[in-house]
């Protein structure tokens, strides 16, 4: 339990409570550590927990097809998982969650959380403000999802490095492969192979140990925006005209 305790004090919202009432909190969660490419749950399984990730990163997804899935989200320290369809009578999770690298998880039952959620307002809104970003990010995806592909992975790595909330780091947390990028924006691994290749050519990023680092930021926020996007889709030059 004391693990559990110091691991709460550094979380938005506990770190507001009481050392009293974060054991009596703690007394209800555990633990739990999940290695890379583990499935935390699946689509469809019942809501019996709710997790808090406290280390290591995920990818929320669901499978389009036998070989063909999508991914809607990158989620990283401090998120919660299981919040979205919580509030429903007979609660499943929507989509499949997937360790991208070990993880270390807070475990808390359904029960204990929608009452945390009722006794803290600083945990409600800690969650309301989670359920809200993600929800901005669907409806970013839905009215970007007809610009061209360097406009798309820009825009991604740019709301990444926004969203890790640290001070002079240009370098992304999440370890991506080249097809994660893909199956998060919609498009074919081949073309933002190319495009990744052909901006570390340009010195706008550099990549190590599926890390990415953002040396140029504006240039990505300009190609974000529609600025530069012929120099940024000459990568792209020989992929298909849907991609593009």
């Amino acid at each position: 339990m004391d693990e559990i305790v110091r691991r709460l004090k550094s979380l938005d919202g506990f770190n507001k409570a009481s050392e009293l009432e974060l054991k009596q909190w703690a007394s209800f969660m555990r633990c739990v550590r999940h290695s890379a490419r583990e499935v935390l749950y699946r689509k469809n399984d019942k809501i019996n927990d709710i997790f808090i990730l406290l280390c290591g990163s995920v990818r929320v997804y669901d499978a389009v097809s036998t070989s063909e899935r999508k991914i809607f989200n990158f989620l990283a320290r401090g998120e919660y998982l299981g919040i979205a369809m919580a509030g429903l009578p007979t609660p499943q999770h929507p989509a499949t969650v997937q360790c991208i690298e070990d993880c270390t998880f807070i475990s808390m039952p359904l029960s204990v959380y929608n009452d945390l959620l009722k006794k803290m307002p600083e945990i409600r809104g800690v969650v309301n403000r989670q359920i809200s970003e993600r929800f901005l990010e669907l409806q970013n995806d839905i009215c970007i999802s007809h610009q061209l592909t360097p406009t798309r992975v820009a825009d991604l790595l740019i709301r990444l490095l926004k969203k890790q909330d640290l001070l002079g780091s240009y370098r992304l947390q999440i370890p991506l492969t080249r097809l994660d990028i893909a199956e998060r924006i919609g498009a074919q691994s081949e073309t933002v192979i190319r495009i990744l290749s052909q901006w570390t050519k340009h010195g706008w990023i550099r990549t190590d140990d599926r890390h990415i680092e953002i040396l140029n930021p504006q240039i990505l926020e300009d190609i974000r925006h529609g600025k530069n996007i012929r120099r940024a889709s000459s990568a792209a030059s020989n992929a298909s005209g849907h991609d593009l």
